[in-house]
């Protein structure tokens, strides 16, 4: 988190603190591979690494849950500190995307019973069209009209997620393997957690660092969705390594002989 809380002079000083955190990567992975040769409990059972469906399901929920509350913050920061509104009105404004995940949470079974693992692209491709919406009426609409706009498109941030949350995660848990299934759900909590600790502290920082409001909500949105397509490419590439996996080529069975039985002379 130090590269995210402070404010180097220079790039050098982000590329020491870059590299240490690999690492400790690194170490944490020796580790756990040195615990697994010597026979005892790993933190991280190397099971989940060798599931693909697992790994990748856990970075599209790390980026789709640090997107979603960096760009919830950086609105909240904008309707008050940027356009200087009132709490009340920017709990009006953001008040819609609670509902409508409430709502869209209570029908992603339904869709997922339709359209399968696609309830989740689905869900990331709202995402990104509701942030991306957000940015320019940021920057050309007038203030009057802006809070009002803002409200209209949390509707559709808070539908992404809901269609996007729980599916991906019940879609993880199921690929998680049987040996490691407690820990599954523990590490991608762990995961999630990590990765808004992260996004909050890098999307509110490119925030405040822009002096114009409406530049600054423009561009952290911009970011948030590109976290949000980043997922997206993970996750199609995912289904597709999973479709061609799953594909058989058809074969053909050869039939058995048929006997005939001999009629009497």
């Amino acid at each position: 988190m130090l590269p995210f809380i402070s404010t180097p002079d220079s790039g050098r000083a982000v590329a020491l603190w870059v590299t240490a955190a690999l690492v400790a990567a690194g170490g944490l992975v020796l580790g756990q591979w040195w615990r697994v040769r010597r026979g005892r409990v790993p933190l991280v059972h190397p099971a989940l690494l060798r599931s693909a469906p697992y790994a990748l399901g856990t970075v599209v929920a790390m980026a789709q849950f640090g997107s979603s509350l960096a760009a919830g913050l950086v609105l909240t920061l904008f309707l008050q500190s940027g356009l200087g509104l009132s709490a009340l009105t920017a709990a009006a404004v953001t008040l819609p995307s609670a509902v409508a995940m409430g709502v869209a949470s209570a029908v992603a079974w339904r869709v997922v019973r339709r359209i399968g693992a696609h309830t989740v692209t689905a869900g990331l491709a709202l995402g990104i069209l509701a942030l991306l919406g957000g940015a320019p009426a940021a920057v050309t609409l007038p203030l009057a009209a802006l809070p009002v706009v803002l409200a209209a498109v949390q509707v559709g941030s808070g539908a992404a997620s809901g269609l996007a949350v729980s599916p991906n995660q019940a879609r993880i848990l199921q690929h998680a393997p049987a040996e490691a299934a407690g820990v599954a759900g523990g590490i991608l909590q762990m995961t999630q957690r990590i990765a808004a600790a992260v996004c909050l502290s890098a999307v509110s920082g490119i925030h405040l660092r822009e002096p114009e409001p409406r530049t600054a909500f423009a561009v952290t949105s911009v970011v948030c969705a590109g976290l949000l397509g980043a997922a997206l490419v993970v996750l199609v590439s995912g289904n597709a390594r999973g479709a061609r996996g799953t594909a058989r080529p058809a074969t053909t069975h050869p039939q058995p002989p048929k006997h005939r039985t001999p009629h009497p002379q």
